[in-house]
């Protein structure tokens, strides 16, 4: 069985600094004129290699725009903070503000603060350094102070609660057990916090979403923050006051997971996830400017797909439904995911080249451009592709005006096909808007070093490796309800499902879920109700006319 590696995942390509290359677990830092590799983590002390393996592999990595320092988070939620210039790991802290996985981060424009979301719906900001612990304890007991001030004379009610647990010389106090404090995990909140629990890794809540957040971006001058979620929301907010919401741009029907700034127009907003089309909007208002139809353009290059996904259904066995006096009991039954498998478009990254949008799709072999739209189109926008073969994971655009293109190499319908490809494509856009793959120098390079500098160490992977990387679970994840249609929508007789994959109706939400045979619980309790109205009904009914009254005199129930 041959070696398997790590694709790269990320890359950070500026003028003037050696390329930065994240894969897997590992980081290293490229000379640009000679290919060579100046400095790696494999190369780390024993200590910094074996807290990047417990990590899991790199989410997130974002360089400050000084190109000094790098920050990383991995699936421990451990905040790393790295020094570019001989890849030396400053600090590392564990950001337990973060209930789910990070999703997205970001430095400020002054390189001194993180900006870190996860997939829980919270964005919080982390100080480039840590603050000491006797600092950051001082300021959590002033805060506590300050809201136990408001008890009449001045006195802390936090000091009040302690006092009434400890005796005191009235008679019969000794009776009286003193209370034992409850020791807290987490300390108290502040009635008037916005956050569901204190920052204990010195974050500060930025704002927070009741859906999970996708994506976020600051404006250039870092004074909003937009963020996205899967529920179809972008919103507009102030930063670092989140609380204050801008905006809204609302005409997503389904998730959106990628937007993008173009930086020749600021102030406009592309965005994308699992809709047909690209949106392109005046975020600071919150108006719709057009739309770029896309699904049929991506859908034959969306080689990965999953399988539908179905909500656990209740069932009764044929000896309960036979027996009457057990009727109220049922039993559980998973339904297994079964039926052919299908395919969700998520846009996966936007960016913009000249007079182009560039954009990915998560499971697609291929990079697409369309021309950027002027005015309101009278026609669909003809989208170009260049096709690789395997996955797309990543790309950058350089400032060169090359187009990066990280493959997941190690992808294949076949599970037992060998490992071939280069790991990096680079194209170039044509005036036309034409994308031509480029055998440049560093594709092979780049595939180079993971036979050689990663292959001879730790960078083999192993199967169970490579399966923690889990680069599509977003295609199961992100659309709601997958692979539950509509019965005979149509009138046909027939089940159609979506063109995309996704259930309609879901701009609503209204999909009845299936319950399994008699429905759920509460149907089977509301068909109860109405047989037992019904028989007390037909049991007056035949004792007024035995009577002698009228049908009519029978009361309503």
């Amino acid at each position: 069985m041959s070696l398997r590696f790590f694709p790269y995942s990320h890359l950070e390509i500026r003028s003037g600094i050696p390329v930065l290359a994240v894969s897997g677990f590992h980081i290293q830092v490229i000379d640009t004129s000679t290919g060579a590799v100046l400095f790696s983590t494999l190369n780390s002390p024993a200590n910094v290699q074996e807290s990047l393996k417990k990590s899991g592999p790199i989410r997130c990595a974002v360089l400050d725009n000084s190109s000094t320092h790098l920050a990383t988070l991995a699936d421990d939620k451990k905040l790393k903070v790295w020094k570019l210039d001989g890849l030396e790991l400053l600090h590392e802290r564990l950001v337990l503000d973060l209930p789910k996985r990070p999703t997205s981060a970001a430095f400020t424009v002054d390189g001194q603060t993180i900006v870190v979301a996860d997939k829980f719906g919270d964005v919080f900001n982390y100080p480039l350094h840590p603050i000491p612990p006797s600092e950051s304890q001082a300021s959590s007991s002033t805060l506590l102070h300050d809201e136990g001030s408001a008890v009449p004379g001045g006195v802390n009610s936090l000091d009040l609660t302690v006092n009434a647990a400890q005796p005191t010389d009235e008679p019969f106090s000794k009776k009286r057990k003193a209370k034992k404090q409850k020791v807290h995990e987490n300390p108290p909140v502040p009635r008037s916090s916005l956050a569901s629990h204190v920052a204990s890794s010195n974050g500060t809540l930025v704002l927070g979403h009741t859906s999970l957040l996708t994506c976020f971006l600051l404006t250039p001058d870092n004074k909003y923050i937009v963020t996205a979620d899967r529920d179809e929301h972008i919103r507009v907010s102030w930063y670092p006051q989140g609380f204050c919401i801008e905006s809204f741009c609302l005409g997503h029907t389904q998730f959106v997971s990628a937007i993008h700034f173009p930086s020749d127009q600021p102030d406009i907003l592309i965005s994308g996830g699992g809709d047909a089309e690209l949106k392109l909007w005046d975020w600071l208002s919150g108006k719709h400017k057009v739309d770029i139809s896309i699904l049929d353009s991506v859908k034959p290059y969306i080689k990965v797909k999953m399988r539908p996904y179905k909500r656990p259904t209740f069932a009764k066995s044929v000896e309960k439904q036979r027996d009457q006096s057990r009727e109220e009991t049922e039993s559980q039954a998973s339904v297994p995911p079964d039926g052919e498998e299908q395919t969700v478009v998520a846009v996966q990254k936007i960016s913009t080249l000249s007079n182009y949008i560039l954009f990915t799709v998560i499971g697609g072999t291929a990079l697409f451009a369309v021309a950027y739209p002027i005015g309101v189109p009278s026609s669909p926008s003809l989208v170009h592709a260049v096709d690789f073969g395997k996955p797309v994971l990543n790309f950058t655009v350089a400032f060169d005006q090359q187009i990066w293109v990280n493959l997941d190499f190690n992808w294949s319908e076949n599970r037992d096909d060998p490992q071939d490809g280069s790991p990096i494509r680079v194209v170039r856009l044509a005036v036309d808007g034409q994308m031509r793959s480029m055998e440049n120098v560093w594709s092979k390079v780049f595939h180079l070093h993971l036979l050689t500098k990663m292959g001879a160490k730790a960078g083999a992977a192993s199967s169970e490796d490579l399966e923690t990387l889990d680069f599509y679970s977003s295609l199961k994840s992100l659309p709601k309800n997958t692979g539950e249609y509509d019965d005979d929508e149509d009138g046909s007789g027939e089940t159609t499902p979506p063109a995309t994959g996704i259930p309609k109706n879901i701009k609503t939400n209204t999909r009845k879920q299936s319950q399994g045979p008699g429905g759920g619980k509460k149907e089977q309790g509301k068909m109860k109700s109405q047989k037992a109205v019904a028989q007390k009904k037909l049991e007056s009914q035949s004792v007024l006319v035995n009577r002698g009254g009228k049908e009519s005199d029978v009361p309503n129930f």
